[in-house]
Protein backbone atom coordinates (compact mmCIF):
# COMPACT_ATOMS: atom_id res chain seq x y z
CA UNK A 1 0.00 0.00 0.00
CA UNK A 2 2.65 2.61 0.70
CA UNK A 3 4.11 1.40 -2.65
CA UNK A 4 1.28 2.52 -4.23
CA UNK A 5 0.57 5.81 -2.22
CA UNK A 6 4.11 6.58 -3.63
CA UNK A 7 3.68 6.09 -7.00
CA UNK A 8 0.69 7.69 -7.23
CA UNK A 9 2.01 10.84 -5.37
CA UNK A 10 5.27 11.15 -7.64
CA UNK A 11 2.72 11.17 -10.62
CA UNK A 12 0.74 13.70 -9.67
CA UNK A 13 3.45 15.78 -8.58
CA UNK A 14 4.86 14.87 -12.11
CA UNK A 15 1.55 16.10 -13.81
CA UNK A 16 1.71 19.08 -12.15
CA UNK A 17 5.31 19.59 -12.63
CA UNK A 18 4.41 18.78 -17.23
CA UNK A 19 1.59 20.63 -16.22
CA UNK A 20 -0.75 17.58 -17.68
CA UNK A 21 -3.12 17.24 -14.71
CA UNK A 22 -6.06 14.46 -16.26
CA UNK A 23 -9.76 15.73 -16.07
CA UNK A 24 -8.49 19.30 -16.28
CA UNK A 25 -8.65 20.99 -19.74
CA UNK A 26 -6.33 24.15 -18.88
CA UNK A 27 -5.32 23.85 -15.93
CA UNK A 28 -4.49 27.26 -13.69
CA UNK A 29 -2.38 28.25 -10.88
CA UNK A 30 -5.48 27.13 -8.48
CA UNK A 31 -5.82 24.01 -10.14
CA UNK A 32 -1.91 23.23 -9.49
CA UNK A 33 -2.27 24.35 -6.35
CA UNK A 34 -4.50 21.74 -5.54
CA UNK A 35 -2.60 19.43 -7.54
CA UNK A 36 0.69 20.12 -5.13
CA UNK A 37 -1.28 19.86 -2.11
CA UNK A 38 -2.71 16.25 -2.85
CA UNK A 39 0.31 14.65 -4.34
CA UNK A 40 2.37 15.83 -1.43
CA UNK A 41 0.05 15.05 1.42
CA UNK A 42 -0.05 11.22 -0.75
CA UNK A 43 3.98 11.02 -0.79
CA UNK A 44 4.36 12.50 2.52
CA UNK A 45 2.17 10.21 4.43
CA UNK A 46 3.49 7.15 2.14
CA UNK A 47 6.89 8.27 3.40
CA UNK A 48 6.09 8.37 6.63
CA UNK A 49 4.15 4.96 6.20
CA UNK A 50 7.78 3.86 4.20
CA UNK A 51 9.63 5.10 7.24
CA UNK A 52 7.92 3.21 10.17
CA UNK A 53 8.17 0.12 7.90
CA UNK A 54 11.64 0.32 7.54
CA UNK A 55 12.87 1.06 10.91
CA UNK A 56 10.43 -2.01 12.71
CA UNK A 57 11.79 -4.53 9.62
CA UNK A 58 15.31 -3.37 10.45
CA UNK A 59 15.55 -3.14 14.22
CA UNK A 60 12.97 -5.28 15.76
CA UNK A 61 12.84 -7.79 13.10
CA UNK A 62 16.68 -7.09 11.83
CA UNK A 63 16.25 -8.36 8.92
CA UNK A 64 17.04 -6.93 5.00
CA UNK A 65 13.70 -6.77 2.53
CA UNK A 66 14.21 -5.47 -1.09
CA UNK A 67 11.26 -4.18 -0.95
CA UNK A 68 12.84 -1.12 1.56
CA UNK A 69 14.21 0.33 -1.67
CA UNK A 70 11.44 0.03 -3.87
CA UNK A 71 9.91 3.32 -2.02
CA UNK A 72 12.92 5.36 -2.70
CA UNK A 73 13.66 3.92 -6.58
CA UNK A 74 10.48 5.18 -7.13
CA UNK A 75 11.08 9.03 -5.57
CA UNK A 76 14.30 8.74 -7.40
CA UNK A 77 13.18 7.88 -10.59
CA UNK A 78 10.26 10.35 -10.24
CA UNK A 79 13.22 13.02 -9.76
CA UNK A 80 15.13 12.22 -12.63
CA UNK A 81 12.02 12.09 -14.95
CA UNK A 82 10.97 15.60 -13.50
CA UNK A 83 14.96 16.94 -14.47
CA UNK A 84 14.76 15.32 -18.23
CA UNK A 85 11.31 15.67 -19.10
CA UNK A 86 10.32 20.07 -19.08
CA UNK A 87 7.29 21.32 -19.37
CA UNK A 88 6.46 23.43 -22.10
CA UNK A 89 7.85 27.10 -22.23
CA UNK A 90 7.82 30.35 -24.42
CA UNK A 91 11.39 29.81 -25.32
CA UNK A 92 10.50 26.19 -26.90
CA UNK A 93 7.38 27.23 -28.50
CA UNK A 94 8.83 30.46 -29.59
CA UNK A 95 9.94 29.63 -33.09
CA UNK A 96 6.40 28.31 -33.82
CA UNK A 97 4.49 31.22 -32.38
CA UNK A 98 6.76 33.95 -34.45
CA UNK A 99 5.57 31.57 -37.39
CA UNK A 100 2.11 32.02 -36.54
CA UNK A 101 2.56 35.63 -35.70
CA UNK A 102 4.09 35.92 -39.12
CA UNK A 103 1.35 34.22 -40.86
CA UNK A 104 -1.15 36.08 -39.12
CA UNK A 105 0.01 39.70 -40.08
CA UNK A 106 0.54 38.77 -43.40
CA UNK A 107 -2.75 37.36 -44.70
CA UNK A 108 -6.08 39.47 -44.77
CA UNK A 109 -7.88 36.55 -43.32
CA UNK A 110 -9.38 36.10 -39.95
CA UNK A 111 -7.93 38.60 -37.11
CA UNK A 112 -8.22 35.57 -34.48
CA UNK A 113 -7.74 31.86 -34.22
CA UNK A 114 -9.04 29.67 -31.40
CA UNK A 115 -8.08 26.70 -28.90
CA UNK A 116 -4.21 26.20 -30.53
CA UNK A 117 -1.56 24.21 -29.42
CA UNK A 118 1.90 26.07 -30.48
CA UNK A 119 4.87 24.64 -29.33
CA UNK A 120 3.51 22.42 -26.43
CA UNK A 121 1.87 25.81 -24.92
CA UNK A 122 -2.09 25.70 -24.86
CA UNK A 123 -3.26 29.31 -26.45
CA UNK A 124 -7.31 29.89 -26.53
CA UNK A 125 -6.54 32.73 -27.96
CA UNK A 126 -4.27 34.40 -30.41
CA UNK A 127 -5.31 37.52 -31.88
CA UNK A 128 -4.03 40.33 -34.72
CA UNK A 129 -4.69 43.82 -33.98
CA UNK A 130 -4.79 46.94 -36.15
CA UNK A 131 -1.35 48.21 -34.04
CA UNK A 132 0.51 45.07 -36.05
CA UNK A 133 0.88 43.37 -33.21
CA UNK A 134 -0.26 39.83 -32.58
CA UNK A 135 -1.40 38.83 -29.20
CA UNK A 136 -1.07 35.47 -27.76
CA UNK A 137 -3.70 34.44 -24.40
CA UNK A 138 -2.22 31.19 -22.38
CA UNK A 139 -4.66 29.13 -21.75
CA UNK A 140 -3.07 28.45 -18.60
CA UNK A 141 -2.65 31.65 -17.81
CA UNK A 142 -6.66 33.01 -17.16
CA UNK A 143 -6.52 33.25 -13.25
CA UNK A 144 -9.56 35.40 -11.60
CA UNK A 145 -9.54 38.54 -13.28
CA UNK A 146 -5.72 38.43 -14.51
CA UNK A 147 -5.21 37.27 -18.05
CA UNK A 148 -1.24 36.40 -19.10
CA UNK A 149 0.19 36.05 -22.56
CA UNK A 150 2.37 37.20 -25.13
CA UNK A 151 2.90 39.71 -27.27
CA UNK A 152 4.71 39.51 -30.99
CA UNK A 153 5.42 43.01 -31.46
CA UNK A 154 7.83 44.15 -34.66
CA UNK A 155 8.86 47.38 -34.49
CA UNK A 156 7.24 48.61 -31.73
CA UNK A 157 7.16 48.35 -27.82
CA UNK A 158 4.19 48.39 -26.05
CA UNK A 159 2.99 50.72 -23.54
CA UNK A 160 1.42 49.70 -20.52
CA UNK A 161 -1.16 51.47 -18.48
CA UNK A 162 -1.80 50.67 -14.92
CA UNK A 163 -4.08 47.16 -15.66
CA UNK A 164 -1.80 46.69 -18.64
CA UNK A 165 1.70 45.82 -18.16
CA UNK A 166 4.02 45.12 -20.30
CA UNK A 167 7.74 42.79 -19.47
CA UNK A 168 10.83 42.36 -22.60
CA UNK A 169 10.95 38.40 -23.43
CA UNK A 170 13.66 38.53 -26.14
CA UNK A 171 13.44 40.75 -29.67
CA UNK A 172 10.36 41.62 -30.80
CA UNK A 173 8.56 39.60 -27.82
CA UNK A 174 7.04 40.88 -25.43
CA UNK A 175 5.33 38.95 -22.05
CA UNK A 176 2.15 40.79 -20.68
CA UNK A 177 -0.05 41.07 -17.90
CA UNK A 178 -4.01 42.33 -17.90
CA UNK A 179 -6.13 43.18 -15.02
CA UNK A 180 -9.82 42.82 -15.98
CA UNK A 181 -12.35 44.30 -13.93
Amino acid sequence: MVLIGTVVGVAVLLGVHLDWIPFVGNSTGPDRLVGLVIGGILLGVSLVGWAIKTLYLLGSVRRWSWKVAAVPVVVVAGVVAGLIFRPASFGSARPEMEGVAVEMLGEDGPSSRRDLSVGGLDISLVQRESDGRVYFYDADGFVGSTVRGWVYSPGNEPVGSGARRFEKVSEEWYSFVFDID
